[in-house]
């Protein structure tokens, strides 16, 4: 009885471990810097390059 009451409160253990493990990894990946795409100008109809 005293064996399995260890392996049961070494498994809630285990799990807390992880899911904080998750939730930092996932808090890093949101401020990893983001890629910055430049705005193509497109000219309207007519006119040319100038």
């Amino acid at each position: 009885m005293k064996t399995k009451k260890y392996v049961i409160a070494i498994a809630i253990f285990g799990g807390m471990l992880f899911t904080a493990q998750a939730a930092n990894l996932f808090q890093t990946n949101e401020d990893a810097p983001k890629i910055e795409r430049s705005k193509i100008k497109i000219p309207g109809q007519g006119q040319g390059p100038q």
